[in-house]
């Protein structure tokens, strides 16, 4: 898919805004200079925004926003905005109602865009919003092995989600029970992956092997140096759930992830967002 088109004009408040980030970055810049440790000062996010009581949106910089959905554990997708001004959803929500609170939330600070979603995998925290975004008519890319194992293991691994959640009489546990997971709707030879172009600024997905599970991707934004790894990353001290993981190769999986030069790498799951997770991740995969 190309779609070259100028990237809008830069508004007073726009210039402003980039002036002060400037400064800032700047400021951050001189202070890792002048640490007796000199370490590098990644970029953080900056408050959040709660559309939910289970559903938030950080900005972190340059048009990007982290949206976590905690239902019932917390899971990390992307929103970015791109040079061409479309919109970018990378990885989805547990469930179609958060995806459309984001977008009904995209629509109100954006205004109306050209929205594309890219699914990271076939669990549920990859695509469980299909079904808001299909209703919207927004073009969902995922691979054709996404979409065939969803198919035939999808009621699998939603009972493998029901039985950590436990409690059959909890609102998460129904949610998951009844949710209609639907598949990508443009697919793509998973070997191959994908790039797509907006404007001046390409984003490329890559499956670099199994991992946390046979068919999730990682997408990386090269102009932003930044990485969105997914459940193939993992941002706390634990390794989770491997119910679908190919232990053996997971490792060499991230291990691919180093020809990606990344300042902010997004894991599925975590609020960390340093390029120090790939190897976290094979620190913890080789315990």
């Amino acid at each position: 898919m190309t779609r070259d088109t100028q990237a809008r004009p830069l508004t007073s408040l726009t210039k402003k805004t980039l002036a002060c980030l400037a400064l800032g970055v700047l400021l951050l810049a001189c202070a890792a200079q002048n640490s007796p440790t000199s370490r590098r000062v990644f970029p953080q996010s900056r408050g959040h925004i709660d559309l939910a009581p289970d559903l938030t949106v950080k900005e972190i910089g340059n048009g990007a926003f982290v949206v976590t959905h905690s239902f019932p554990w917390p899971g990390n997708s992307l929103l970015i905005e791109m040079a061409n001004s479309d919109l970018v959803i990378v990885g989805s929500t547990y469930t179609p109602e958060a995806m459309s609170s984001l977008l009904d939330w995209a629509d109100a600070h954006f205004g109306q865009r050209r929205i594309i979603a890219i699914n990271t995998g076939y669990h549920v925290d990859n695509l469980g919003g299909n079904a808001a975004l299909v209703k919207r008519g927004v073009p969902i890319y995922g691979s054709k092995e996404t979409a065939d194992l969803l198919q035939r293991r999808g009621e699998r691994t939603r009972k493998t989600v029901l039985d950590l959640i436990g409690d059959k009489t909890s609102p998460m546990y129904q949610a998951h029970a009844h949710m209609v997971l639907l598949p990508p709707t443009r697919l793509f030879a998973l070997p191959e992956g994908l790039h797509l172009k907006f404007g001046n600024e390409e984003v490329v997905v890559l499956w670099p092997g199994p991992s946390q599970a046979p068919d999730k991707v990682v997408v990386y934004f090269p102009e932003r140096r930044l990485l969105f790894g997914g459940c193939m990353i993992l941002g706390g001290d634990k390794i989770g759930n491997v119910a679908d993981a190919d232990m053996s190769q997971w490792p060499d999986a991230v291990r691919a992830m180093v020809r990606f030069p990344a300042d902010v790498v997004v894991p599925g799951h975590g609020e960390r967002l340093d390029p120090q997770l790939v190897q976290h991740t094979l620190d913890l995969l080789q315990q």
